[in-house]
């Protein structure tokens, strides 16, 4: 059962949907645990697509193609298909070494650059995300608690998530985080060892 919600852009979900996206990244939410250990606020949660401040220019062109297609949801209604657990987080310190992963990021190298700054502290949190799709999607009454630019959501009203299949096969995941992780550094990839997901 999901209790919260990322809210992020309605192109990147897309491409984490569709297996072309792995790696999402924020600038807070997430808190250092002893040894140097980063954990986001919530391990399991929904992907809440957002047309709030997305703009085609802030894309990598290979995702940036897809907006075009994308359609809001009814007003007052929000539709949720997938959810996400996080299979590894790294404090990325050095702007060039984000910019290397290249469209394993949704963004260009400009908006990298700007998340990256952003407050005058030069860091970003990386996250690998395995996302499962429902056995049907979701929709829920749009609230104004919902509102802003915000990442992490609390839903008013729980998502069971029996029935959802992972979008990228359990091999296929480790091996691709395996090559970010070697662009990136470490800490190591933890990838699920469960294909299909359980309830």
């Amino acid at each position: 059962m999901l209790t919260h919600a990322l809210q992020e852009w309605a192109g990147v979900c897309e491409a984490l949907g569709d297996g072309r996206l792995l790696l999402t990244a924020r600038k807070g939410g997430i808190h250092e645990r002893g040894g140097g250990m980063f954990t986001p606020e919530h391990q399991r949660f929904a992907l809440l697509p957002s047309f709030l401040h997305q703009a085609p220019e802030r894309l990598h062109p290979v995702f940036a193609a897809d907006l075009p297609r994308l359609v809001p949801p009814s007003a007052g209604m929000l539709r949720i298909s997938l959810w996400a657990e996080v299979a590894q987080v790294w404090k990325a310190q050095e702007l060039l070494g984000l910019q290397a992963l290249g469209p394993e990021l949704p963004w260009t190298p400009d908006e990298l650059a700007t998340r990256f700054n952003y407050r005058g502290q030069p860091f970003l949190y990386v996250l690998a995300l395995r996302i499962h799709r429902l056995p049907q999607p979701v929709e829920i009454v749009d609230d104004p608690a919902y509102a802003g630019c915000r990442s992490w959501i609390p839903l008013k009203a729980v998502i069971p998530t029996a029935g959802s299949i992972p979008v990228v096969h359990t091999g296929e995941f480790g091996i691709r985080l395996a090559r970010i992780g070697r662009t990136i550094g470490s800490p190591r990839a933890v990838v699920p060892s469960y294909d299909p997901v359980s309830p």
